[in-house]
């Protein structure tokens, strides 16, 4: 039995292994696009530090297929600023 695509779209999700390229985030909660698959457009999301490595991610609209294991990276504009490995969406 297939699914219907709305099953998979997400709002959300938890990095692991943050880095940041200037050593710290921004802020404690910060805006900022995000790409989470190679072939994906950056979209626009909230990025909350939970930790020193860990963070959540709230999306502007909900995202197909989120996938642990995978990266998430953060830009300013074409500016890569940091990212993490997915763990859970």
């Amino acid at each position: 039995m297939a699914g219907e695509e709305k099953d998979i779209m997400q709002k959300s999700l938890k990095v692991k292994n943050t880095n940041f390229i200037s050593g710290n985030p921004p802020g404690n909660n910060f805006k900022a696009m995000v790409k989470i698959r190679y072939n994906f457009k950056e979209t626009s999301a909230e990025i909350k530090i939970e930790s020193k490595k860990t963070a959540a991610i709230i999306f502007d609209k909900p995202q197909k297929a989120i996938t642990p294991g995978q990266s998430a990276v953060f830009y300013t504009g074409d500016t890569l600023i940091g990212g993490g490995v997915i763990i859970k969406s």
